[in-house]
């Protein structure tokens, strides 16, 4: 039964025409949830994808339980809160990946660490079988916490007259930001009882899931008839030929590893785990920029390229269904695969052709 409040529209009974096609690369403009299950049976051989996480990213809609309704036609979605609504959408686009893929194929998905339980339900609930996740573990994750003493004195309607606060409005990735450079002095009892109190830790790690369509048959009959089915070892192997691990790092948690642990048989600890540069805000060559629009959710190109090359074959052919601005679109051809990709906002395809054609 679908949503009552959803708008009537008629769904696509077959692919749209690419809205560009570069090189290896071919991306429609569209959802994900409904061009997916139109992409040919058993043609995709590893999705690697950084969707949506649910969680309101600064208030933008496609991260919001009110776009994901938009794209749940067939589901009565009027009774589900807000995660429910997310894991059902997650359900939904996997349900799309799962036809697509090969048998064995896999698959690498980004989620946030509060809704994170919920996406890895709704791959499941879809068919996959989830194999393994990898901690991305990095720096410079931004608190989204409640400084409960100030909200307090706002509550009993009082103004701390020595708080100040830095107002940024220039036309940057993440539009207007504003800076809390000194928090001033808690006026009321209630308020100086809670200070340095807040609602949230500090971001330092994003999960991403890998999971598996079922093979048909064992892993090496499945292999042998698909093409699909194992990771890439010696691909995806760093550091003197090491073997690739589930966890992750940025250079500067590396360092801290370091710091904190000296070395270990001759040699720093943090060479046992692979290392992607990470930056709040990328420079140009890893943000694009095309008539005033970025893209605020960008992962590094190199971590994208390591799981690309994790999970695809040779001549493999790569499916993201949330290009954004075109990381994984851009891993994929530098790592010598043909790549399908999707994006819903039509303000981000420039910033795809922009990144594959510079």
């Amino acid at each position: 039964m679908s949503d009552p409040s959803s708008p009537k529209r008629r769904r696509l009974s077959e692919l749209p025409v690419p809205v560009f096609t570069h090189d290896r690369a071919t991306v429609y403009l569209g959802d994900a949830v409904e061009l997916l299950p139109l992409l040919p049976a058993g043609s995709i051989d590893a999705l690697v994808t950084d969707p949506p996480y649910g969680l309101s990213f600064n208030g933008h809609a496609w991260d919001d339980a009110t776009g994901f309704r938009e794209s749940l036609h067939d589901v009565d979605t009027s009774a589900m809160s807000a995660p429910e609504v997310f894991e059902a959408w997650c359900t939904a686009w996997a349900a799309g990946a799962l036809h697509a893929l090969k048998p064995g194929a896999h698959v690498a998905a980004f989620g946030g660490a509060r809704t994170w339980h919920r996406m890895v339900r709704g791959i499941e609930n879809a068919g996959f079988d989830i194999r393994d996740q990898i901690a991305w573990l990095h720096t410079t994750g931004m608190p989204k916490s409640m400084d409960l003493s100030h909200a307090i004195d706002k509550l009993h309607g009082v103004h701390r007259a020595d708080r100040t606060v830095h107002t940024d409005d220039r036309d940057g990735v993440l539009g207007a930001t504003r800076t809390v450079v000194s928090k001033g002095t808690p006026v009321t009892e209630d308020a100086q009882r809670w200070e340095g109190w807040g609602t949230a830790l500090r971001p330092a790690f994003e999960p991403i899931v890998i999971a598996r369509k079922p093979p048909k048959g064992n892993s090496v009959r499945n292999v042998l008839a698909h093409g699909v089915g194992g990771i890439n070892i010696d691909g995806a192997r760093f550091a003197d030929d090491r073997w690739p691990t589930n966890v992750a790092f940025d250079p500067v948690q590396a360092d801290a590893l370091d710091v904190l642990t000296g070395t270990w048989q001759g040699e720093s600890l943090s060479r046992k785990f692979p290392i992607f540069r990470f930056e709040h805000k990328p420079d140009a060559s890893e943000r694009p920029r095309a008539f005033g629009v970025s893209h605020s959710t960008v992962k590094p190109l190199g971590l994208m390229r390591w799981l690309v090359t994790l999970l695809t074959p040779a001549g493999g052919v790569v499916l993201e269904p949330f290009a954004g601005s075109g990381a994984t679109v851009e891993a994929a051809m530098r790592a010598g695969f043909e790549v399908v990709a999707v994006e819903k906002d039509p303000r981000y395809v420039p910033l795809i052709r922009s990144r594959l054609e510079r």
